[in-house]
């Protein structure tokens, strides 16, 4: 189960990097249009000499057009995509290469956007992956500067290593803070862990338990779903403590923690209660909490726990079972109740799991 948790973790990682990567699409498409509307500004009023206003006026209608097409599909999109953004930037590249030619080449003041997809390659990709960005860019680059070079010009190959050096590395700037980022993720990740996790056991402490049992509380209510709660218990581990020892009990409720998370459903949530309790929380158990419940319970009952005593050592446990909203209407009377049918099993003998209604009980 643990495993599970954390690779539920990592996902949320992956999510969290993926929402950080579409937003910052919908604030590139945004600069686009900033760009776009200087442009047309500046060739309508201010216009180069020898500029053609229509031409680029053409220009800038079909880069409004792409950036609304753009915008609208970054506002679709759910999961972000190395190769959707590479083609964004492949257009970007092509645009603005156009620009630059008739801007100056090499020497256009829109030169610095290149610097701008390179750092944001840099960053989504890292420096490696990159190059699928560097190369053709560079490739632009030498052309753009072979145009306005005269072929033979000793300072042609100085300009050419020069540039394509400041493409490389605005690129590896980028992913130092590629780096930079994943490193504070994974350390809010191991955080949040610790912070969730109780560390003898390696199972969900009682506050992330409880907080998921709110969470599960508000969207039974919603869906008008119904979930379920066993409450277990060690039977006699008061005597393993005396006996052995509390290391000795402690390597025992490891064990113990470890059956109950191979046994639990993917989606369910297993939480150390406090001592030698434990809770198993079930979204949409449909009828099945029994079922588990008793699963959990002879898997327990015949397993053999080495390390404590001269010889493996064998242990019971019991269990109260209650389901919202069925048996109950509020968190407080799905814990008393289940609480209710622990009493019931310890007081029937034990190594059992009852229900909190005495009907129900076996």
């Amino acid at each position: 189960m643990i495993e599970n948790k954390d690779e539920g973790l990592s996902e949320t990682i992956e999510e969290v990097q993926s929402r950080n990567f579409l937003m910052t699409e919908l604030m590139i498409a945004k600069f686009r249009w900033l760009v776009i509307g200087f442009l047309f500004l500046q060739y309508n009023i201010l216009p180069p000499e020898g500029s053609s206003p229509l031409l680029v006026n053409a220009l800038l209608a079909l880069a409004a057009a792409y950036n609304t097409g753009i915008s609208w599909f970054v506002t679709k999109l759910r999961v972000f995509s190395v190769r959707v953004t590479l083609l964004f930037l492949y257009c970007d590249m092509i645009a603005v290469t156009l620009g630059m030619v008739f801007t100056g080449g090499v020497a256009s003041p829109v030169l610095f956007i290149w610097y701008l997809m390179l750092f944001t390659a840099g960053i989504r990709f890292g420096f490696a992956r990159s190059f699928l960005l560097q190369v053709p860019l560079a490739l632009c680059y030498a052309y753009l500067l072979h145009r306005q070079t005269l072929e033979g010009n000793p300072d042609f190959l100085s300009k050419l290593v020069l540039g394509l050096f400041s493409l490389s590395a605005v690129s590896l700037f980028g992913a130092i803070f590629l780096r930079e980022e994943k490193y504070t993720l994974q350390a809010l990740s191991a955080f949040h862990k610790g912070s969730i996790t109780d560390r003898l056991t390696g199972l969900n402490n009682y506050a992330h338990f409880m907080d998921e049992l709110k969470k599960e509380e508000a969207r039974a209510t919603r869906k008008g779903s119904s979930f379920a709660l066993v409450i277990f218990d060690l039977d006699h581990f008061k005597k393993v403590n005396d006996t052995y020892g509390h290391e000795k009990g402690n390597l025992l409720l490891k064990g113990v923690a470890g059956i109950l998370k191979e046994s639990a459903r993917r989606m369910d949530t297993v939480a150390r209660y406090g001592g030698e309790e434990f809770v198993l929380l079930m979204p949409d158990s449909n009828g099945a909490e029994k079922e588990v419940a008793e699963r959990i319970r002879k898997k327990i009952e015949s397993a053999e726990f080495p390390g404590i005593g001269a010889g493996p050592l064998k242990i019971t446990i019991s269990g109260g079972i209650c389901t919202y909203p069925r048996d109950a209407q509020s968190m407080n009377e799905l814990l008393d109740k289940a609480d209710k049918g622990l009493y019931a099993a310890k007081t029937c003998g034990r190594n059992k799991t009852c229900f909190c209604e005495p009907l129900s009980s076996s």
